[in-house]
């Protein structure tokens, strides 16, 4: 759906909006961005991690890793989208279920998918800062400054900057 010439996104109605979003998911996936046409930012950041660093990206069902690089690491990447940095829930990562990885990515983006943030953390620092949730099967983790600023944190930020 092309916007027509003038037209304010808020001047728009939820279905054009959404018809919009729709079109965009399609497009990103026929760039191979994104590898499926679910809300863009995981597939995002796992695209913007796999140029960064190189080697080869997992195929999607493949459990605990989804990059693995010439070294031969596997790294899993995780992000979100933060629109308020202050906001502990902003920042929680999506469930790790095992830590058969050697590095994790944590990608944050700002509001416009700008990269805000970006490290790579060793599985067993990723482990010792996490919590099992017994009802989700798997552990929690917060994308805290404690954490990013870890000692072992590698920043990463710049050279996925450099792909956008």
């Amino acid at each position: 759906m092309a916007r027509p010439e003038g037209l304010k996104l808020q001047d728009a109605s939820v279905a054009e909006l959404l018809r919009l979003y729709g079109e965009i998911l399609r497009e990103l996936s026929e760039r191979k961005i994104t590898r499926t046409t679910n809300a863009p930012a995981g597939d995002y950041a796992e695209y913007l991690v796999h140029q960064a660093l190189g080697g080869r990206i997992a195929p999607n069902s493949e459990k605990s890793w989804d990059i693995e690089t010439p070294e031969g690491k596997r790294v899993q990447v995780k992000c979100r989208v933060v629109l308020n940095r202050l906001n502990r829930g902003q920042r929680q990562l999506s469930v790790i279920r095992s830590f058969d990885f050697d590095d994790l990515a944590v990608v944050i983006f700002d509001f416009s998918y700008a990269v805000a943030a970006s490290v790579l953390i060793p599985a067993e620092v990723v482990k010792d800062n996490s919590s099992y949730i017994a009802y989700v099967n798997g552990y929690r983790l917060f994308a805290t400054d404690a954490l990013l600023r870890h000692p072992r944190a590698v920043d990463i930020s710049g050279k996925l900057r450099a792909v956008m």
